[in-house]
């Protein structure tokens, strides 16, 4: 299925994970030496910017021909100047290619990405173990673009789009400009756009599937996210996967106990009341009603706590069962989670 993310809000739907096992004894830091896994990365984002006499009808075709299914989607609905099947779409094309703006964009991702092959190296890692997990899932080709601040990461079956002005550092300029807050900016930087790339890729490949959940839905739904991405990343730092500060991890750690009651308490894990399920599963910069210190998204963050302790008290469980065990209530139940 294809899904646009506009900034980084699957990113930073990330939580905290915290350090199950002494270093060494890891079970998910498993070995992929030899997974055989050809990651195939195109950078869109040069080869646009790569006629200097603009784009003409001929290479606005090369560039069609190259890309094929992400070309369209490009056009259509990144930067939304229509189909390719339009004849004269290129003028369209040329003149975002020759904007003052967007080719300052690109000389200040170029600064960063013009050598691309650190964050190649840590795709393919994260994709070996992918492979290792799922054998019989393909890998995406990866295309990097410049999109003018409208999307961090496209995806369909066949490719993962990263959307390297979305990376460019939290104190870049133009996203104060652009009005973002802090709290999405903290990790729109080189450092997160490998996790971020593929928290978004499993995103697209393990919907959840039914319609009008729970609370406890949601949250085992995005807890069973950020294990896999554990999984597949077992060595990054749970600062840059769950995109959030030391003190935000610190925070959720020391309030486990008193947040998980609160959600008892309150009857709020079988509730439908989108309200309640947007204050402690979206994006904010606090819960409201909570202490000082209090990081949005919680729901993820507990929802992940109830997984870890679920494969924890259950070793036989498999990635790839997890993934597809989607009863919430079983899950739970199973977990014994008690913190």
């Amino acid at each position: 299925m294809k899904l646009y993310f506009s900034t980084l809000k699957p990113l930073i739907t990330l939580v905290l994970l915290s350090t199950l096992f002494s270093c060494g004894n890891n079970p998910l830091d498993v070995d992929v030496s030899n997974v055989k896994v050809d990651l195939k990365v195109k950078r869109f984002d040069k080869d646009l910017f790569n006629y200097p006499q603009g784009i003409t009808a001929e290479s606005f075709s090369e560039l069609n021909n190259k890309y094929g299914l992400f070309f369209q989607d490009f056009t259509q609905s990144v930067i939304s100047i229509g189909s390719p099947k339009n004849p004269k779409l290129f003028y369209q094309l040329n003149d975002f290619s020759k904007d003052f703006y967007i080719n300052e964009i690109k000389e200040d991702a170029d600064k960063i990405y013009s050598d691309f092959s650190a964050y190649e190296n840590g795709l393919t890692n994260a994709f070996k173990h992918y492979k290792y997990y799922f054998p019989k899932k393909k890998i995406p080709e990866v295309i990097t673009y410049i999109s003018g601040f409208h999307y961090a990461i496209t995806t369909d079956e066949s490719y993962l789009g990263i959307g390297l002005d979305m990376f460019l550092g939290k104190d870049y300029p133009a996203y104060k400009q652009l009005g973002l807050p802090q709290y999405k900016t903290a990790f729109m930087s080189n450092e997160g756009l490998v996790a971020g790339a593929i928290l978004c890729w499993i995103s697209t490949e393990f919907e959840l599937k039914e319609k009008n959940p729970n609370l406890l839905t949601e949250m085992i739904h995005q807890g069973k996210m950020l294990y896999l991405l554990d999984a597949l990343m077992p060595k990054a730092s749970n600062t840059l996967k769950i995109s959030y500060t030391n003190e935000q991890l610190k925070w959720c750690k020391n309030n486990e106990e008193p947040v998980w009651f609160h959600f008892i308490d309150n009857d709020l894990l079988y509730t439908k009341e989108s309200s309640e399920i947007i204050k402690y599963m979206g994006e904010s910069p606090f819960i409201q009603g909570f202490p000082d210190g209090s990081p949005g998204r919680v729901g993820h963050w507990l929802g992940w706590q109830i997984v870890k302790a679920y494969m924890k008290k259950n070793p036989s469980i498999t990635i790839e069962k997890l993934m597809l065990t989607n009863n919430a209530q079983q899950i739970l139940n199973a977990s014994k989670y008690k913190p």
